[in-house]
């Protein structure tokens, strides 16, 4: 495997990883801030909402302008910033601005990563490549997903999100060795 598919995969597990420490509990979280089952779905629509905009917007830049390897830390370290913004969030309008930094943070990821996983595959052998990475991945996403549960449950949600804080400058911090070839 090459070596930016496999810094990619650490990465990967690490933002996705720290994703799924929250991810089942997201609900009880918002709940617990003052909002509704509504609220917990309107912040993950306004999400997903903004992500389509800014991947629109996102376009107009030119490719040139900005590196593949300083797009992907810069988008991983915006990850860390809005776990750490979490610690602070009490009302439902902090988490609507928590998720259009982390919808913003995904979109300065992923057109990058794309092309920098599509420039390491090696010819004939992508299926496998790509089993193995969703595979490692998915695997530590449900590990994640359940260590979350006994973390909140034991320790808090400024613990899982100091934790997910960690996993993304880790994610950040690896990807500065992603090599240009």
């Amino acid at each position: 495997m090459h070596k930016n598919i496999k810094i990619l995969l650490a990465c990967s597990i690490l933002i996705h990883g720290g994703i799924n420490l929250l991810a089942p509990l997201y609900a009880i979280f918002i709940k617990n801030i003052g909002g509704t089952l509504f609220d917990a779905g309107a912040t993950i629509g306004c999400y997903a909402i903004l992500k389509g905009v800014f991947y629109f917007l996102f376009r107009k830049l030119k490719e040139s302008k900005f590196s593949r390897k300083l797009m992907i830390s810069a988008g991983y370290f915006l990850f860390f910033v809005g776990y750490v913004l979490y610690l602070f969030a009490f009302s439902i309008i902090h988490v609507i601005a928590i998720q259009a930094l982390l919808a913003f943070a995904e979109v300065i990821i992923n057109p990058s990563w794309s092309a920098v996983i599509a420039n390491a595959l090696t010819k004939g052998k992508e299926r496998g490549i790509y089993s193995d990475f969703y595979g490692y991945r998915s695997v530590f996403e449900g590990l994640a997903a359940i260590g979350g549960g006994f973390l909140a449950m034991y320790l808090g949600f400024n613990t899982l999100f100091l934790l997910m804080a960690v996993f993304a400058f880790g994610a950040s911090f690896l990807s500065l060795f992603l090599s240009k070839d």
